[in-house]
């Protein structure tokens, strides 16, 4: 080393004031960018979690034991209030399940193994 060198340039504290490449400008911004979505996504699914959980307190049904029993109990009680169809729609919808019935048999019969019965039978 020469004698003419100083302190700053023997510690590293010299002249700093190079310039970054285009690739360490790209890779910078890349990181900054990054650490933004990242913080974004994290405080997104913070607060997302935090509404989840005071709607599910507040809906009774997801809760167990006597809260779910009571709601079940009201829910029946309030059924079992409730004016009775009129007979024209009670008829409809006998009609309908009766079709339905009619239409899904074969389907029914099959899984239940009538067919193979039947087969067997004749």
């Amino acid at each position: 080393m020469s004698e003419s060198a100083d302190d700053s340039e023997l510690t590293g504290g010299g002249n700093t004031n190079r310039e970054l490449t285009p690739l360490q400008i790209f890779f910078f911004k890349v990181g900054i960018v990054t650490a933004a979505i990242v913080a974004v996504l994290y405080a997104s699914g913070y607060f997302l979690d935090a509404f989840l959980a005071r709607e599910a307190e507040r809906i009774t049904v997801l809760k167990g034991g006597p809260s779910f029993w009571a709601t079940v109990e009201y829910k029946l009680y309030r059924m079992a209030d409730e004016p009775d169809l009129p007979p024209e729609k009670k008829q409809k919808i006998i009609d309908a399940l009766h079709k339905l019935s009619v239409k899904y048999q074969p389907y029914i019969d099959a899984l239940a193994g009538k067919d193979a019965v039947d087969a067997k039978a004749k």
